[in-house]
């Protein structure tokens, strides 16, 4: 068996979320979740605190993996 099956799901669902706002805030968002946003005000006001992607039950691995990534060269 091939492992692109369990890929997909993560992948589509990083991607719609990623889709459904700026790049900016999809930005803001993972460093603020990695801790590497700097303390500013009008970055802040970027991050998305109520993601799905992020948080909950169905929270996205690849989406954990990229933040785990961003910590360790922080």
């Amino acid at each position: 068996m091939s492992l692109l099956p369990l890929f997909l799901g993560p992948v589509a669902r990083i991607a719609a979320s990623m889709a459904r706002r700026r790049p900016a805030e999809a930005v803001a968002t993972v460093l603020h979740r990695a801790g590497a946003l700097p303390r500013n005000r009008g970055l802040e006001r970027l991050v998305v605190r109520d993601d799905d992607m992020f948080v909950g039950r169905g929270s996205c691995i690849i989406a954990q993996f990229v933040i785990g990534v961003v910590r360790c060269l922080c």
